[in-house]
């Protein structure tokens, strides 16, 4: 049976999940993580797929990713996760799948909604009480939007610098939880 066409719009947001097997851990070390930006970055770049935020959980990845072309997604993810996938394989000496499936991807229509979806993203690790704020965590986009700092994943801007301030204070409403049901993936 063939499997079903993934909807992709280039030049529109897409929020993009991939969930490790068995929601088992992808990601044991800093290195790891480290891997991964890396590997995120060379393949943005290369498939011509912009990131504009992401967060890297110990069992799942959020993504925010403005794709030139309508292939440039899913290259850029099958890049990822095959080059990610055959380092964690060879580094803990195991085989097979790492990942749950396909990664699972919506497309960002509108401006509001990626506000949103980016606070979804970069508060995750406060949801999972890894931190107490969204920037205090080292494997995310948050301390590049809401402090400025500069953050080489990146390579488009979520928002203009003269937004930062709204922005921050946007990503620490308590209206982030009822966030969860709008956000689609």
């Amino acid at each position: 049976m063939a499997r079903i066409a993934r909807a992709v719009a280039a030049g529109f947001p897409h929020h993009v999940v991939q969930r490790g097997n068995n929601r088992e851990n992808v990601f044991i070390d800093d290195e790891d993580r480290k891997k991964y930006i890396k590997l995120l970055k060379k393949y943005s770049r290369e498939r011509d797929a912009r990131i504009l935020a992401y967060c890297l959980m110990s069992n799942h990845v959020h993504l925010l990713i403005k794709p030139k072309e309508n292939e440039s997604l899913y290259k850029m993810m099958q890049g990822v996760t095959l080059c990610y996938t055959q380092y964690a394989n060879r580094k803990y000496n195991r085989t097979g799948r790492l990942w749950e499936s396909r990664y699972h991807s919506c497309i960002v229509d509108k401006d509001s909604y990626l506000w949103a979806v980016a606070r979804y993203i970069e508060t995750n690790p406060v949801r999972a009480r890894m931190v107490k704020k969204a920037e205090d965590y080292a494997y995310s986009s948050a301390l590049a939007h809401i402090m400025g700092k500069p953050d080489d994943c990146l390579n488009e801007e979520l928002s203009a610098e003269t937004q930062r301030r709204k922005y921050r204070d946007f990503i620490r409403e308590t209206s982030a939880e009822k966030d969860r049901d709008l956000i689609r993936y």
